[in-house]
């Protein structure tokens, strides 16, 4: 029992608090040593802080973490008697990161946390002429208005492409804010034989002149004063060179009613500690932990000690179904006198459901634990809906007033866009608020049945978020539209995050939080730190793009012969601001950081040359590639469209080459006759047979490749 726990070690004493408590709690360690609280507090000194913001004790690890120039500014303000507040200031000021010099800053013109001021005097310069630059926050815009026009904006930064519609120097220099190029067409043709043609040395041209604004912008910087200068360093550390990564040491977690017997275990790994009280003392986190490193048992005993220090009340785990049955075994397991929820199948038909949905709301569980699909069963709250749309809609009315009152340099498509949106965002809120009006009793949606944590056990499954941008010409970014089980997550993580006001306050749990697609970690942000990137004035994808990412426009012949413009995100910039901004949430482990022993895989790479029938065929397919003769890879005469596609076809010729006339290595392995089989074979089905006749072998493929 705690009041039988008693010490002569204020260390230990405090360890012991934060075991039973979370916190620091001065009164309770005092009494745990027989002490006076200042006598306590006198002898943690080097060990507890006082939060000027909080008036509440912290420990060392946790008010010199996070955010610290922030912290230090309100630590500035405190007062000057209070002894205590300024050993904090003190200490706070010590750990301040060192700042990264304006010489050694990547920009990318249009960041969104850079002033306009700079944007606007750097336009008039260029222009030769007064120019206003406005940023539309709704629509994630620049308006570029000059003062007059002249020979800069008429000539020298335009665009005249063959259709005639001259592209005009200030909205050249919108495409360079907004990291966008245009792409001109003409017509060629008459009546019912008219098309429309890429006209690409228009599109090149401003692409050139485009990124030839954006090149002069950071030439400018560099020419600008040192006040200037110093002023842009100053915000740019204050915004994303800020925080102190904080080392998260669960050693002192004893987990209180751990069936470690039941379990299989001596103890927890010393990862699984630390994840958890991450997880503790934020409220959330993403657990980006390798598979086999004990995901699972981490998420319910975090589950579990939040509950039972009073941190959440109702915990909800979520995973695959595949899954889900394992983790209430190991939850009962952990804990055997646990009250836990774990429907089944049966009792989430529509017949059943609300009966469930009271259940849940009208007990006092431990935790409730569902499958993805069960979770997205649960109407989500039409209040949090309303907020986002009312939110939404105040910046367009916003943005809507400042077009208006620009008066006739405003643009008329901008203007449409706003009031199509003002007038949708419209429509929408008044689904909602009659969904709010029409509200039965019966009808209990996710905010109401009292879940105040989520942990989204392989959370990748919910990457598909919807997003907004202006790349849509830039492959790999993966779907804008998204899906409706990911909104439903983010309305039901909104909801959390409204009712602590903070961010994360949800667990993701996943062995493969990014994977393929740059978008994928925007994403994450988006979930979990909606907060921290709207205090970085980042609203959207693009706005993040513009601070982290640099986009190239490349201009390539494609398979018909055209040169087309292939735009990619090349590379990240600020990397150690956007890795300390990651970190700041993650909990990442692999099996190296916890020594699991593990067997090493083996692995032998055998290059296999081509049959004598795949090197004709190759050389066959190169003519073909070159001279158009179909006949030559055994095919009849290609018709004019299907000339337009030959590169095409003969990629997809090799490919079906390589895929039915692999060969297996001729030749045998001696020293590795246990494991590997000599086979000969032209055809798949041939190599399908072989590996049903020896059972239990290992076949290694070479593929061929495509012709040069």
């Amino acid at each position: 029992k705690q009041e039988a726990f008693t010490t002569d070690d204020p260390v230990e004493a405090l360890a012991h608090c934060l075991n039973e408590r979370g916190r620091v709690d001065i009164d309770f360690i005092a009494k745990t040593t027989g002490n006076t609280e200042d006598e306590t507090i006198s002898a943690l000194e080097q060990h507890i802080y006082l939060n000027p913001s909080s008036n509440e004790w912290e420990t060392a690890d946790e008010y010199l973490s996070g955010n610290v120039v922030s912290k230090l500014e309100i630590a500035k303000k405190a007062d000057a008697t209070d002894r205590q507040l300024q050993r904090s200031l003190e200490a706070i000021t010590k750990v301040q990161p060192e700042k990264i010099p304006f010489e050694l800053l990547d920009f990318n013109m249009g960041e969104r946390w850079m002033p306009i001021d700079y944007y606007q005097r750097f336009a008039s310069q260029l222009f030769e002429t007064d120019t206003t630059v406005n940023y539309l926050s709704s629509v994630d815009s620049f308006k570029v208005i000059p003062g007059h026009t002249n020979a800069k904006v008429n000539e020298e930064f335009a665009v005249t492409p063959k259709s005639g519609k001259t592209m005009y120097g200030f909205v050249t220099m919108e495409h360079a804010l907004e990291n966008t190029a245009p792409f001109f067409t003409y017509e060629v043709g008459s009546g019912d034989n008219k098309v429309r043609k890429p006209d690409n040395e228009a599109t090149q041209l401003a692409h050139q002149k485009i990124e030839s604004i954006r090149q002069r912008f950071v030439e400018w910087l560099n020419k600008l004063p040192d006040n200037d200068k110093k002023f842009i360093e100053t915000l740019y550390n204050d915004t994303f060179n800020c925080y102190v990564l904080r080392e998260y040491n669960g050693h002192h977690l004893s987990f209180p009613g751990l069936d470690r017997n039941a379990l299989g275990i001596a103890d927890l790994y010393e990862s699984q500690k630390n994840a958890a009280w991450r997880i503790i003392q934020n409220r959330g986190a993403l657990i980006d932990h390798e598979v086999g490193l004990g995901k699972t048992l981490t998420m319910v005993v975090a589950a579990h000690e939040m509950k039972r220090l009073g941190i959440v009340h109702k915990p909800m785990i979520i995973a695959l179904k595949a899954n889900v049955s394992q983790i209430a075994d190991a939850y009962r397991k952990a804990y055997p006198s646990a009250k836990i929820l774990y429907p089944g199948e049966n009792d989430f038909t529509p017949a059943k459901r609300q009966r469930l949905f009271h259940a849940i709301k009208n007990n006092n569980w431990d935790c409730i634990i569902l499958t993805h699909d069960q979770f997205g069963k649960i109407p989500q709250s039409p209040e949090i809906q309303k907020q986002i749309l009312e939110a939404e809609l105040e910046n367009v009315e916003q943005d809507l007033q400042t077009l208006k009152e620009l008066g006739g340099s405003i643009s008329k498509k901008m203007l449409k866009g706003l009031e199509v949106r003002k007038n949708n965002l419209n429509i929408n809120l008044q689904v909602v608020l009659h969904k709010i009006e029409s509200k039965k009793d019966t009808d209990i949606n996710f905010k109401e049945l009292g879940i105040d944590h989520l942990f989204v056990d392989e959370s990748h499954k919910f990457k598909n978020l919807t997003f907004t941008t202006r790349h849509n010409r830039v492959a790999g970014l993966g779907n804008m539209e998204g899906s409706q089980k990911a909104l439903n997550m983010l309305f039901a993580v909104r909801e959390l995050q409204s009712q602590f006001n903070a961010d994360l306050c949800v667990t993701f749990l996943s062995g493969t939080p990014i994977s393929n697609s740059l978008t994928e970690m925007y994403l994450l942000f988006k979930y979990l730190r909606p907060q921290e990137m709207k205090r970085q004035r980042i609203e959207n994808f693009d706005g993040w793009a513009a601070v982290f990412a640099k986009k190239t426009t490349d201009f390539e012949f494609s398979v018909t012969n055209e040169i087309i413009a292939k735009e990619r995100f090349r590379h990240f910039i600020k990397v150690p601001e956007l890795a300390l901004f990651y970190n700041e949430i993650t909990d990442y482990k692999t099996a190296k950081h916890i020594r699991l022993d593990k067997p090493q895989l083996n692995e032998e790479l055998v290059n296999i040359k081509p049959s004598e029938e795949q090197q004709e065929f190759i050389k066959n397919l190169m003519a073909f590639a070159k001279t158009g003769d179909a006949t030559l890879i055994g095919r009849r005469p290609l018709t004019d469209d299907e000339d337009k596609g030959r590169m095409l076809i003969a990629t997809n010729y090799a490919k079906k080459m390589a895929a039915d006339m692999r060969l297996i290595d001729p030749y045998k392995y001696d020293d590795h006759p246990s494991n590997k089989i000599s086979v000969c074979a032209k055809k798949t089905s041939e190599i399908y047979a072989a590996t049903t006749e020896h059972k239990g072998t290992q076949i290694i493929f070479s593929d061929i490749g495509t012709p040069k």
